[in-house]
């Protein structure tokens, strides 16, 4: 199978999962109540989703290990996929207006993946070219001015959606990019900074690709509701956006849980299954 096959397969495998997941749940709990077939339709779904992964290393023969620190850096990604799943399903289980709430840690997210870069790569490159003695110029100076701008901009958008949570949403998403750094050791710093570099450029391709996916491509309103008023796409047809970030947060989930965002070392790669 060529690799760009499995790719698509392998994609198509993962949102095909999370809709029929999505689906069966709205049905599960709701108003439908429990019903053996409706239950098969989750289980499968899982399983489809979980085999997407597995698709595309089909292509490349490749057969990627999981260690524990890789499954514990793709756990918030992957039960943030779930978070978007139910908000579109079922939100009476989280609340009400959910799918409203999650439209806004999307356009959250847009302000992290530039946060994620900004606040690792400025404060070290603006700190190198400042004259010795400018202390605003200096590494904990920069990265504390940033960090105070990129707050403000948060909590415009939490003002905007009528909702604290998505202040405090802001460093837990803010977190949530650097775990898999903390879990890298400090004396491979080099190593660190190359896979924060990959999966930023991940996160910001996957959101911009996304995002134009989520205008032209429709999908099944389910109990998404938003209290918004007003008339972007987002607004009006939330679960365009929440669809979007189950499959965004689920996509990263499985590059940090199979290694993806993990340099090999020179002269290896990863295990190949012989022809």
């Amino acid at each position: 199978m060529p690799i760009t096959l499995g790719l698509i397969a392998g994609f198509a495998a993962i949102e095909g999962g999370i809709v029929l997941v999505a689906a069966a749940l709205h049905y599960l709990l709701g108003s439908g109540g429990y019903h053996p077939l409706a239950a098969a339709v989750a289980l499968g779904g899982v399983l489809l989703l979980f085999a997407g992964p597995r698709l595309t290393f089909l292509a490349s023969r490749a057969s990627p290990k999981v260690t524990a620190h890789q499954a514990l850096a793709a756990a918030p990604d992957l039960a943030l996929a779930g978070w978007f799943v139910l908000g579109w399903a079922a939100p009476q289980v989280i609340g009400r207006q959910a799918a409203g709430m999650l439209v806004g840690v999307m356009v959250l997210e847009f302000i992290i993946i530039h946060a994620s870069i900004a606040l690792v790569a400025a404060p070290q490159a603006i700190a190198q070219k400042a004259a010795e003695g400018v202390w605003w110029k200096s590494e904990k100076a920069v990265f504390a001015g940033l960090l105070l701008m990129y707050s403000v901009a948060a909590a415009g958008i939490s003002a905007a959606f009528q909702t604290a949570w998505l202040f405090a949403g802001f460093w837990i998403l803010m977190a949530n990019k650097f775990i898999g750094d903390w879990l890298t050791p400090s004396a491979q710093a080099e190593e660190r900074m190359q896979r924060h570099t990959a999966r930023w450029g991940v996160s910001a391709g996957l959101y911009l690709l996304l995002t134009a996916g989520s205008i032209f491509i429709p999908v099944p309103r389910l109990a998404a509701t938003s209290a918004s008023t007003g008339d972007g796409l987002w607004e009006q047809h939330p679960e365009q956006a929440v669809m979007m970030g189950a499959l965004y947060f689920a996509l990263l989930g499985f590059c940090e849980l199979y290694g993806g965002f993990n340099r090999a070392p020179a002269g290896t790669g990863l295990p190949v299954r012989p022809a």
